[in-house]
């Protein structure tokens, strides 16, 4: 399973980082969500996507937002994954895209609450 992240934001590379810890099976791979990074890696994605949008793609299936979020929380495992699997069924992840978004917009301003 790939994610793509904004490299360039500490928020993103924190909660990178935190997964990564987390990530026992080491299932989960992290790449820069920008087009050399993406282009150099050969992964098939849409090169339009934008690039301050988290992307979970497994197995040629493309999740943003709020549910890539979930989804990549959900293989940590624990009750954390647990509920993550329960947050990333689509209508529960599209009903909390908007605060998603909302914070995705603002992330710069909690970047300070990070160390990434």
């Amino acid at each position: 399973m790939i994610i793509l992240y904004d490299n360039n934001c500490v928020v993103c590379r924190s909660f990178k980082n935190w997964i990564i810890r987390r990530d026992k099976k080491n299932v989960l791979s992290f790449i820069p969500n920008d087009f050399e990074s993406v282009k150099n890696k050969k992964i098939k994605v849409n090169l339009e996507f934008p690039i301050n949008t988290i992307i979970f793609i497994d197995e040629n299936k493309v999740y943003k937002g709020s549910r890539a979020i979930f989804l990549t929380l959900s293989k940590t495992g624990g009750f954390l994954g647990i509920i993550s699997q329960i947050l990333a069924t689509p209508i529960i992840s599209y009903l909390l895209q908007g605060p998603y978004v909302i914070f995705a917009k603002n992330r710069g301003k909690f970047a300070r609450f990070f160390n990434g």
